[in-house]
């Protein structure tokens, strides 16, 4: 019976070596986690204020499931993290109360997106393995496991993603066979103790990181009757075709992509108007009709509409920009609040995630941070300068920055076809950017 393999120090180039898409390892006590459970508290409660402004229709989506002694739960409310619980302890500690002797598991799926910290220390950790093994082109998936649960609710089961598990409460135990166990044709099972004597374990503790390859079939189980809290991260490996991005760039061609579904209804591309059913198109003698049912016709226009090669290519640039700024990781959680710069306000980027910048024509340029982008008009050299002085990593008065750009009286004055970007304009850009938490704003006062 094969045993998982057991290691001390993670070090990425050891780890791409031996172990990825290879082998399962388990990581004892290392300190490389980049998840800690305050900003998983913080990401949870996010998700839940996320949750409570959707729609409760039947057909809406989540990324939220609660289930209680393996049933899930309608209406999730009462059982989700919320941020007046104040910490991870006090929520376990409000539902234990509630439920007793009933087990139950929190399932949190994309929980980045609800949590910014959270967010960019998990991008920070994985760069270093997308330097080595290559960005995925539609992003890594997180989801949070807590709860006392007997075992995974799905069962045994095999992803199509090759899997991290980064353990930070309580004890967990995962079990897998290298090859699928049973011979029925289902492609999950419950109850699987006839299957125990061909599998191997790993029970992993607070500090722990267990990998294993998207060909391995495993469940998660518990370990006592203790919660257990863990963050599992998916990196797209098999049945993942590069024709699913394609949805991706159609989508958001009007707008920005990774829309919601309510920017989605208000494309182009949403306003097919036309019946799904189609009458006439069969006679009474059986033959087709030779014309085109409507509803086709109008979505074969409207992707002709929004498919006109400036704005297509406009769009893919804008898309792969928030792809690599998000570093793997989407949807990116929403923007702060917008803050005013002064000019005597001192800021810097991070010189590891740089802001990226492009030109799309002689008119228009487009800036990217954090998975967000901005498409600007006017000439783009003093603005790729402006990007230059800022990814270096040294702090800039934004006074110096915007030096170079004229005022809006200045523009008005002056010549040419071309439009410029004024100094109102580029302190618009950097305070979206300070809201996107692209750049950091230092404080007030002379260089050091």
């Amino acid at each position: 019976m094969p045993r998982i393999e057991v290691a001390k120090r993670f070090d990425w180039d050891t780890f791409v070596r031996r172990y990825w898409n290879k082998r399962p390892v388990l990581y004892k006590g290392t300190s490389a986690s980049p998840f800690e459970v305050a900003d998983v508290f913080d990401a949870a409660a996010g998700a839940t204020r996320s949750y409570l402004k959707q729609s409760y229709s039947t057909d809406s989506r989540s990324n939220l499931q609660f289930t209680i002694d393996r049933e899930q739960q309608l209406f999730l409310k009462p059982w989700l993290p919320h941020e007046s619980d104040g910490s991870l302890e006090s929520y376990e500690a409000r539902i234990l109360g509630r439920l007793g002797s009933r087990k139950y598991a929190l399932i949190i799926a994309s929980l980045y997106s609800s949590g910014f910290s959270l967010w960019s220390k998990e991008r920070a950790f994985f760069s270093e393995l997308w330097r080595r093994v290559g960005v995925p082109l539609s992003g890594a998936i997180t989801t949070l496991f807590h709860g006392n649960y007997e075992h995974s609710p799905v069962g045994v089961h095999l992803d199509r993603f090759t899997t991290f598990l980064f353990a930070l409460k309580g004890r967990k135990r995962m079990r897998f066979w290298p090859k699928k166990p049973w011979s029925e044709p289902v492609s999950t099972i419950l109850d699987y103790a006839p299957y125990l004597k061909e599998s191997f374990v790993a029970e992993v503790e607070p500090g722990d990181i267990l990998y294993w390859p998207s060909s391995y079939y495993h469940v998660g189980e518990s370990a006592g009757e203790e919660v257990a809290t863990s963050v599992n991260v998916g990196i797209p490996r098999t049945e993942h075709h590069t024709v699913y991005y394609v949805d991706d760039l159609l989508r958001g061609t009007i707008d920005e992509p990774s829309l919601s579904e309510q920017e989605w209804r208000n494309t182009r591309l949403a306003t097919v108007s036309a019946s799904p059913l189609a009458r006439g198109v069969l006679t009474r003698r059986g033959p087709l009709s030779p014309e085109l049912p409507r509803a086709l016709l109008e979505a074969v226009d409207a992707f002709r509409d929004v498919s006109r090669r400036r704005e297509t290519l406009r769009h893919i640039q804008v898309t792969w920009l928030k792809r690599l700024t998000a570093g793997g990781f989407e949807p990116v959680p929403p923007p702060a609040r917008r803050g005013r710069l002064a000019d005597e306000d001192r800021i810097c980027v991070d010189p590891r995630f740089p802001i990226l910048f492009e030109q799309v024509d002689a008119r228009h340029w487009i800036c990217s941070g954090n998975g967000h982008a901005l498409l600007g008009a006017g000439s783009a050299k003093a603005v790729a300068r402006l990007f230059e002085m800022l990814n270096s990593g040294h702090e800039v008065r934004v006074g110096e920055l915007l030096r170079p750009f004229r005022s809006r009286a200045e523009r008005a004055r002056g010549a040419g076809s071309v439009k410029v970007s004024t100094r109102d304009d580029m302190r618009a850009v950097l305070e979206r950017l300070q809201g996107f938490r692209a750049l950091t704003r230092l404080g007030r006062g002379s260089l050091l």
